[in-house]
């Protein structure tokens, strides 16, 4: 993540204007965006403010990442001691997976529990744990899993949702008796253990085993990983975007794309991963690396591999509906989704706020929008001030991810979307040190994270 890279301090003059020349315009792009919007934005001073800053901080973040991409070199890797040895490199894949098992009981005893001092005891153990957790979007992936994509009545909405997990749940459901949500419920299961084995072994490549593990740990305590417990995708994609990147370290480009394609048929931001992993093949090809041209082959395969997740996407679209973009036309029309600049959903998200505690909305203000605002400011603060500690790849992919997924015109599920955003776990371990400070990020963490588990199960505005 962060302790095996450097950079060329040494640089020549003409590297240096390369440098200072894309950062400027990098930046100068960003600076005219902003004053676009702000031409044509009709908010409060405090949010305008507000925007203001997250443009801020992301400049910040592409300032610390531009010059650390542009002269990226992998340092040797530190020696490891006899005495060492043996514990570094073994693989602690039991261990993941009982603590997965063990908080995910646990996490699910307490929902139980939220729900009977709220509401008293309402019916057996597995009613009452199917209505806690099937909610939101669940119930749509379960109904593409039991009758695929439809045209009439409210499930033509359906075409929205993306189409892997609704297939693993049809699959998996064989193993449950035909239940779709006792498959949905072994699929994400099964996924948020491999996610937090994958998250391990890929940390693992630059980092000492302590610090792999710590990384692994955040990506199940975020606030946003309840989501993780539930018949939702973000156990999937965090699996499959963590194998993306795994294999594209390892050199193996084709199971990277594979990985990669299954991620883009998962959520529509899998696509994404097309930038970290070009980056990765980039490296090896500008940095010297003897390079065979079957291996160039491979490289440019498995960025390819990536985009035809969302190909195949779109011809499903296609086949039921008759046109590629029916889901797009769905988002703006059912849910006003769009893509939107992140600074502009800053300032909407504050101002709705500010407005709910004002107009007897406050517990909506405060678990919908409150939540928002807080994950995503300190996404992004992490991902800034990591951008010139981490991979170059993890970096931007992470402020990528950060400004498509946040610039929704109509933005519910800020914690949720920030969850499974692998970066920010990475920068998290990169900026803070030390086992005491460790312990109490991860004791926070796992608070705001119970905390947000209580509203969704008691039905507040939680998506």
């Amino acid at each position: 993540m962060y302790c095996r890279y450097v950079i060329i301090l040494d640089m020549k003059s003409t590297d240096k204007r390369y440098v200072l020349f894309i950062s400027c315009a990098a930046l100068l792009a960003l600076a005219v965006w902003f004053a676009l919007w702000c031409g044509s934005a009709r908010y409060a001073v405090l949010p305008m403010l507000y925007a203001s800053l997250t443009a801020a901080l992301f400049g910040l973040g592409l300032l610390r990442l531009i010059p650390f991409a542009l002269s990226f070199e992998e340092a040797p890797s530190p020696e490891i001691s006899p005495r060492n040895s043996r514990r570094d490199r073994r693989h602690p894949w039991a261990a993941i997976a009982c603590r997965v098992i063990l908080l995910h009981m646990a996490l699910y005893a307490i929902a139980y529990l939220f729900d009977l001092v709220k509401n008293g005891y309402s019916g057996g153990l597995l009613d009452t744990f199917r209505h806690l957790w099937l909610r939101t979007d669940s119930p749509s992936y379960l109904g593409i899993a039991e009758n695929w994509y439809v045209t009439e009545g409210d499930a033509r909405f359906h075409i929205v949702f993306f189409p892997l997990y609704p297939i693993l749940i049809r699959i998996f459901s064989l193993f449950t008796g035909g239940s779709a949500f006792g498959g949905a419920m072994l699929v994400t299961t099964l996924c948020a253990i491999g996610s937090a084995i994958a998250a391990y072994e890929l940390f693992a490549l630059d980092t000492d085993r302590r610090t792999a593990l710590f990384a692994a740990t955040l990506l199940c305590l975020f606030p946003g990983s309840i989501f993780l417990l539930a018949p939702m995708t973000e156990s999937l994609f965090l699996l499959t975007s963590l194998l993306c990147m795994y294999m594209c370290r390892k050199k193996k480009y084709l199971l990277s794309g594979l990985f990669g394609c299954l991620a883009a048929l998962t959520r529509s931001v899998g696509i994404l991963l097309i930038l970290p992993v070009f980056m990765e093949a980039a490296y090896d090809y500008f940095k010297g690396a003897s390079i065979h041209k079957r291996d160039l082959v491979s490289r440019l395969a498995g960025c390819c591999m990536i985009a035809l997740g969302t190909a195949l996407y779109l011809i499903i679209n296609k086949a039921v509906t008759g046109s590629f973009f029916t889901f797009m036309s769905y988002q703006h029309d059912h849910w006003s989704q769009g893509l939107g600049p992140f600074f502009g959903t800053a300032a909407y998200q504050l101002q709705y706020f500010l407005s709910s505690l004002h107009t007897g909305e406050a517990a909506m203000g405060l678990t919908l929008f409150l939540p928002n605002l807080i994950c995503c400011l300190l996404g992004l603060i992490i991902l800034a001030l990591s951008a010139g500690k981490l991979r170059p790849s993890y970096a931007a992919y992470g402020l990528l991810y950060y400004a498509v997924t946040v610039g929704c015109t109509w933005l519910l599920s800020g914690p949720r979307y920030l969850a499974v955003c692998f970066p920010i776990a990475a920068g998290l371990c990169a900026l803070v040190k030390g086992r005491l400070p460790r312990w109490i990020l991860a004791l926070l963490s796992l608070v705001m994270m119970l905390m947000y588990m209580w509203a969704y199960v008691l039905g507040y505005s939680v998506y």
